[in-house]
């Protein structure tokens, strides 16, 4: 998914590895320092600094009263024998900035070189990421933090998630919203749109999902902070990372300061009251830039340490953008597990979405999912695990095929391209468009609607649980669901594309596994076919058009009918391999381009005793013979838990559409 974002590494300058001889006082290869308390730790008497710097021959705090005024002292540190430099400073120094000043023996360039950089585990900074910022995190707490708790969920199946970039949530002027763009607009209660539709935070209520997956939070590149939201002459996804551990400044009603760590909170807080978990997109497989660059911090710390090279010594790029973050080097895993768990104990977030998973290795993953859950049990993680690596054994990273057992989940590309079509291919069919399953035909199809394999390549990937795969039609990378089917489906009347959309939604909200939505699918989104928007600033790209819910409210209530579907009844939220195999029983005289399965038997506990799925992917009304009475749910109109209409001995099921029904009978085909 990275190859075709902003390369800020590239322009980076190249490291020069092997050029000198190593200190003799730097630590071994195997080094990790054993606490917690790396960048600023402040109580109101003092503020203690450190920083792990070992080929550094000195080490200075440079202080700051502001953002922007000339330093008003630079105090030297004083390293230990693992090259840990450390500084107290005295009083309260609350609200003042610093960076650090290093003399390297070899800098990033390959020559000695005297450098200031931003702390790499700083939780503040002002505007761009130009200082780090000491300040007193219990002041940034809401009214109530104390009270705030994690969303708990038994399994990551019983999970909705819903992906959604700060700014586009709210910057329309037909959002309703006052602080557009920012953290407080998309937390703001009441909202409505001119068509008097609720929008912003009671929208989410509304539809029913359980967690937010907001793109990236932290501290990114792109773009110029302190610019008004509705005037922004940028645009970014923030996948160019700079400082993990410190809110974005772009989305906070000032950019300086603390008031970004308290709007944040606010955020969560707001979102949990509404029973809606968070969940943090990341970026641990490559930084903003490296070497000497503006936005460069680990090579200006340790130059080389924290980044992949290949077999000529250049640095490595699977990532496609300009280097990859070293996570297997024992202070390099450090800083990512440190990371996540400040951002669980300090923010309450309920969960990660890694990005480019696959370039992670697979033993700081398991290392992060086990101290994920050790803070909150009900923690969900999850990544891209695509496999991309080129300099490490494939057998230590964690991808797809990777990751069985472990509890984390990856994205299903294999249920996504069987639904709509190859996602990098516009014109591809799949299911919903009539075009069969692409990918392996019915049987491996069969394998993604049971939650037992991911994977879009000539053999199924397979999971331990349903836990572990994330099903989805539609993410903020390639083109969006809506506008996947215009192209795909270009000669089909827009009342065919809305049934294939309602099928794919119904594909992803049926199936076994963890569903995951892009926000504004449930409205019919468009991007006005841009297949990648990261950096466009067009305002008829990105940002919601909120309109659109009025305009499309039956497909709105069509997604929310199958949320609540979900939800209600645990039968769609099955959590071992067994317990599906057991449950769910496929029609195999089906007729072609149609799955039917039956879940019986009050699957996981269900209050329905046999449940019958059929999902019709061609254009023709097919009639499936069924034994007994059936009470119809959901079909290609409507969907819920009520029931529409009874059927008995036959169901019709309508082109491009789905049926869902229940009965207490035996429920044979």
């Amino acid at each position: 998914m990275a190859k075709n974002r902003i390369l800020w590494g590239i322009l980076g300058f190249a490291l020069v590895h092997g050029a000198t001889a190593a200190p003799a006082s730097l630590p071994p290869a195997d080094y990790r320092y054993p606490a917690d308390d790396l960048g600023a730790v402040y109580t109101p008497q003092a503020t203690t600094l450190k920083v792990w710097a070992p080929t550094a021959d000195t080490v200075a705090v440079e202080l700051f009263s502001d953002p922007t005024n000339a330093a008003v002292a630079t105090t030297p540190m004083t390293r230990d024998a693992s090259g840990i430099w450390s500084l107290t400073l005295p009083g309260n120094q609350a609200g003042n900035y610093y960076l650090y000043q290093l003399a390297l023996p070899q800098g990033p360039g390959g020559t000695p070189a005297r450098v200031e950089v931003n702390d790499p585990y700083a939780h503040g900074t002002s505007a761009n990421s130009g200082r780090t910022l000491i300040y007193d995190p219990a002041l940034t707490n809401p009214t109530g933090w104390d009270q705030d708790q994690y969303v708990s969920l038994p399994h990551n199946v019983d999970a909705v998630l819903y992906e959604v970039h700060v700014r586009d949530f709210s910057i329309n002027p037909n959002a309703g919203i006052r602080e557009r763009g920012k953290y407080s607009g998309m937390v703001e209660a009441g909202t409505k749109t001119p068509q008097g539709e609720a929008s912003g935070l009671d929208h989410l209520a509304e539809l029913g999902i359980t967690h937010v997956h907001l793109l990236p939070v932290n501290d990114y590149a792109g773009g110029d902070e302190r610019q008004p939201a509705e005037a922004y002459t940028w645009y970014g996804w923030g996948y160019d990372p700079v400082l993990y551990a410190s809110p974005e400044g772009s989305y906070a009603s000032e950019a300086d300061g603390s008031v970004r760590q308290r709007e944040f909170k606010q955020l969560v807080q707001a979102l949990h009251q509404r029973h809606i978990g968070v969940v943090l997109d990341v970026v641990f497989n490559h930084t903003a830039e490296t070497g000497g660059g503006l936005f460069s911090i680990f090579d200006k710390v340790y130059p080389g340490y924290y980044y992949r090279t290949d077999a000529a010594g250049h640095p490595a790029n699977a990532t496609g953008c300009g280097n990859e973050f070293a996570s297997e080097r024992p202070m390099a895993r450090k800083l990512v597990v440190d990371t996540i768990q400040y951002w669980l104990r300090e923010y309450h977030v309920d969960g990660f979405r890694f990005d480019l998973m696959g370039i992670l290795d697979r033993a700081t993953m398991l290392e992060v999912y086990r101290a994920a859950k050790r803070i909150n049990p009900n923690a969900i993680l999850y990544g891209e695990g695509w496999d991309m690596e080129q300099v490490l054994p494939r057998q230590m990273m964690m991808t797809q095929a990777n990751l069985r057992g472990t509890g984390v989940a990856a994205f299903n590309d294999g249920i996504r391209d069987n639904i709509k079509g190859d996602a990098g291919n516009g014109p591809a069919r799949g299911f919903v468009q009539g075009g069969g399953a692409p990918y392996g035909g019915l049987a491996r199809f069969w394998l993604n609607l049971k939650g037992q394999g991911t994977g879009r390549g000539d053999r199924n990937i397979p999971v331990a649980s349903p836990n572990e795969t994330i099903n989805y039609d539609s993410v903020h990378d390639d083109l969006c669901l809506w506008d996947k089917l215009q192209v795909s489906a270009p000669d089909a009347p827009e009342s065919t594309r809305i049934r294939m959309d309602k099928l794919a939604a119904g594909i992803v909200l049926t199936a076994q596994g963890v569903p995951f939505l892009q926000g504004g699918d449930e409205f019919l989104r468009s991007k006005q076919l841009v297949s990648n928007s990261y950096n466009n600033n067009d305002p008829r790209v990105n940002p919601f058009d909120w309109s659109l819910k009025a305009a499309h409210r039956d497909v709105f209530d069509y997604y929310r009918g199958l949320i609540a579907l979900r939800k209600s009844h645990p039968a769609f939220r099955l959590t071992s391999r067994a317990a599906v195999d057991q449950a769910m029983v496929f029609a195999t005289n089906a007729p072609e381009k149609v799955v039917a399965y039956v879940l019986r038997n009050h699957a996981n506990g269900d209050s329905w005793r046999n449940i019958l799925v059929i999902y019709n992917g061609s254009g023709a009304a097919r009639n499936m013979a069924v034994s007994g009475e059936w009470q119809v749910v959901a079909n290609g109109e409507r969907a819920g838990v009520e029931e529409l209409e009874t059927a008995k001995d036959h169901l019709p099921v309508e082109p491009f559409s789905l049926i869902v029904a229940h009965t207490e009978g035996d429920g044979h085909f």
